[in-house]
């Protein structure tokens, strides 16, 4: 065989390893529906005199600070819903909640994130203590969805503890269906949201005056 003759087999033995290396022999992943919380819409900020609120990140136990959607069996065991993710990290999507909640509440607070580089009046930490579906009525019951979050305000001058507040939020699901118990997330979220949000506004109006 001549040089070019054994350069041209080569090249058409590793063209076909290229396809070959391109066939996966792991099972096709299942499909995975997407689910987010809906958000109160937003109202247009304008002018000076806002007090400027840091909205950290939630922080979170390890069972519920990844995107999928966590449900409590036999009264302590923690599972996910099979087939089914948040968006983003449920951390991140219940900080976007209460960001759009507090731009909506109108209440003089403008909220901003760690990374806008902006210097706040206030520091607002979130824990995120439940944040799940609750089977108390047994696997076929729709469950009962539980969010509750421990607030607590830090005034930037000084460094001063400005007060601290757990907001507890329950919602029974329609039904037992992944799109009743997100549509309950949903809900328990938003009212755990807005009472944050208005505790906030309470918070820092007496410490201002």
């Amino acid at each position: 065989m001549s040089g070019s003759h054994y350069i041209r087999a080569a090249l058409v033995g590793l063209s076909a390893l290229s396809v070959s290396a391109c066939v996966s022999l792991l099972p096709e992943a299942e499909p995975v529906s997407v689910y987010r919380l809906s958000s109160p819409e937003p109202a247009e900020l304008a002018g000076e005199n806002w007090t400027i609120i840091e909205i950290d990140t939630p922080n979170a136990p390890r069972g519920l600070s990844g995107d999928q959607i966590a449900i409590i069996r036999d009264g302590s065991s923690l599972a996910y819903i099979h087939g089914a993710r948040w968006i983003s990290p449920a951390p991140r999507l219940l900080q976007s909640l209460v960001i759009d909640t507090f731009n909506a509440r109108q209440s003089g607070l403008a909220p901003t994130r760690a990374d806008d580089g902006v210097r706040a009046d206030y520091e607002l930490r979130v824990d995120m203590q439940e944040f799940e579906a609750v089977y108390d009525r047994g696997e076929d019951a729709a469950p009962i969805i539980r969010v509750r979050l421990s607030a607590r305000l830090v005034a930037e001058s000084g460094r001063r503890f400005a007060g601290a507040r757990v907001v507890t939020s329950q919602v029974r699901a329609s039904a037992n269906r992944t799109t009743a118990i997100v549509a309950a997330f949903d809900q328990a979220s938003r009212e755990a949201s807005r009472e944050i949000a208005d505790w906030t506004a309470s918070r820092t109006h007496a410490a201002d005056n």
